[in-house]
């Protein structure tokens, strides 16, 4: 089983469909800290482009969550990513 197969089964409704539509998420992967080794869960998506009554953007980013020892699905990062390359430079920093 793959490290995000097992965050999926350890974390079943913030993978459900419903939660996936709400939030405008695309994609998933586990990626980690260079320095920390720490696991984060990094998500594509159009999240919250398209709330409130306003159009969704069409430019996909990518957020960042920690994911805990117990493989929880943990605090989200302030940043904002433009694209996966921008993640992996941040990541070798954490």
């Amino acid at each position: 089983m793959t490290i995000l197969a097992e965050v999926k089964a350890a974390n079943p409704t913030w993978f459900s469909r419903g939660n996936k539509r709400f939030f405008a998420d695309v994609s998933y992967r586990v990626l980690y800290g260079k320095k920390s080794g720490e696991r984060f869960l990094v998500r594509s998506t159009y999240a919250w482009t398209g709330m409130l009554g306003q159009s969704r953007s069409k430019y996909l980013h990518y957020r960042i969550n920690l994911i805990g020892e117990n493989l929880e699905i943990g605090g989200l990062t302030e940043e904002v990513f433009a694209s996966l390359s921008a993640v992996k430079r941040w990541l070798a920093w954490h």
